[in-house]
């Protein structure tokens, strides 16, 4: 797996997504010379001509592939169904060919074709290869796919241990060919029921380096629930120095999910591990950052703000905003402004409670403003005066800190950078409700603390963006 922008990306997505563009302009640019299609030879153009051809296909290509993301088909498990993956790509051709038209409307001069130097009431040749183009990437996704089920090719592993962590993470990487592992079995203490594990039981720990040299093996992942006095550290120091790689669980898991573990987490691994980088440098770009867009989205968005303002006052009784105690860096409590969503007085008889996904409370200006996102507008002003960030974990409520810090190990930890009004938890989980799920939104925020960059930042951003427009996980 590869890092990039604070996210560890599978190769085989990297050589999909790079594969997928070197067939899309190919197809584009030497599609528009197939005899037809084109007005002139491809030989009779200059090499300025030729250039600005690749450049076009190459932006189409690139618009072709932000609506293959936009679809989810980057993501392995949802682009290996071949029942749904027709369905998904003529969605994505149909984004793409709305957003080309929108292009060839209002900036003609982004697409040229050398073998096509005026594009006016030739359009439809272009959608024609575009279609062409799609179809030829519907079967290479089914090539694809296939060779990389059936020869694997992937690095071998070895996990050391047998218990409920080691066959987890053993079920997870034999399910998901993407990764590029292949796990060649356990190792450990005799597990009760062999015929149960998800890979093949390979003997005990003293065995270790020798079941490594014979498989070939380029890595152990140590994955024991209980350390003490069971940790075989000699075999495992043989297999070091025969050049294997020594890795904890909790940093594969941690690359494959995006997201720390509590269940095994230990203090030790976050000490010692990389990351929770906090420069001055970073800090005061950050807030700089936050500062400029907070004040042009205000200034922005203030027509649709007043909008907003009408109808919340048209719909029901109450004021227009809402304010609401939350804590913020280093625990401090502020006043967060929303715009109201619910009857005034909601929780006048029942005190906090989590928000339902159902919840006969919300009015109907609410509901929308709900799935849009749009009641968060006013915490611009929180990001303004430095209370908020664009990106980070979102700020809690007092009563449901008090109550989550006692109920969930290292929950104080999202506290030592300044929330958010998106974050890397709410772009990958939905609405939290209860304990647990506000258990797994913090194995999110614990990861964005842990590799907080501004590259990471401006990543959240987009693809909250296709979270917004999608109206995924609002409630």
């Amino acid at each position: 797996m590869i890092r990039l922008f604070q996210q560890h990306i599978p190769k085989r997505r990297l050589l999909l997504l790079a594969s997928e563009g070197a067939l899309l302009t190919l197809t584009l640019f030497f599609g528009a010379a197939i005899p037809g299609i084109a007005t002139r030879p491809l030989g009779q153009a200059t090499p300025v001509e030729i250039y600005r051809g690749i450049l076009s296909a190459f932006l189409i290509a690139v618009l072709a592939q932000i609506s293959l993301s936009f679809n989810d088909l980057y993501d392995w498990r949802v682009s290996q169904n071949r029942l749904d993956l027709p369905n998904r790509l003529l969605h994505a051709a149909g984004f793409c060919f709305i957003t080309l038209a929108l292009i060839a409307f209002f900036a003609p001069s982004l697409i040229f074709f050398p073998t096509i130097p005026d594009m006016t009431g030739q359009t439809w040749k272009l959608a024609i290869l575009l279609g062409f183009a799609f179809l030829l990437l519907y079967y290479w996704r089914i090539g694809f796919h296939w060779f990389f089920f059936k020869w694997r090719f992937g690095e071998r592993l070895l996990i050391l241990g047998t218990g409920p962590l080691a066959r987890e993470l053993a079920q997870e990487i034999k399910e998901r060919p993407d990764l590029g592992f292949e796990v060649i079995g356990l190792i450990g203490p005799p597990p009760k029921d062999p015929e149960k594990l998800p890979v093949l039981y390979l003997g005990s720990p003293p065995q270790l380096p020798q079941v490594a040299t014979e498989e070939k093996v380029s890595r152990v992942i140590v994955s024991m629930e209980d350390r003490r006095g069971q940790l075989p550290v000699d075999a495992l120091l043989a297999c070091r120095l025969e050049g294997v790689l020594v890795e904890e669980r909790e940093a594969i898991f941690e690359r494959i999910h995006g997201k720390l573990s509590l269940d095994s987490l230990r203090p030790s691994y976050l000490i010692f591990s990389k990351g929770f980088r906090k420069s001055r440098l970073t800090l005061g770009i950050k807030r700089a950052f936050d500062a400029i867009l907070a004040t042009i989205g205000l200034i922005v968005t203030s027509p649709l703000l007043l909008l907003i303002a009408i109808l919340i006052r048209l719909d029901s009784k109450g004021d227009i905003l809402f304010h609401q105690p939350r804590v913020g860096l280093d625990g401090h409590e502020f006043v967060v402004w929303k715009f109201r969503t619910m009857r005034a007085e909601a929780e006048k008889t029942t005190g906090p409670v989590w928000a339902l996904s159902s919840d006969d409370r919300v009015t109907r200006i609410g509901s929308i403003l709900r799935k849009t996102r749009l009641d968060e507008l006013p915490q611009m002003w929180n990001i303004l005066l430095g209370e908020m960030s664009f990106v980070g974990p979102r700020p809690e409520r007092p009563f449901f800190v008090d109550q989550l810090r006692k109920e969930i190990p290292y929950y104080l930890e999202r506290l030592t950078v300044r929330p958010g009004l998106t974050g890397w938890a709410q772009i990958n989980y939905p609405y939290g409700a209860s304990i647990q799920d506000a258990k797994e939104k913090l194995m999110y925020d614990l990861y964005y603390v842990k590799n907080m960059s501004l590259l990471f930042d401006l990543t959240i951003l987009l693809k909250t963006i296709k979270v917004l427009l999608l109206q995924r996980g609002a409630r």
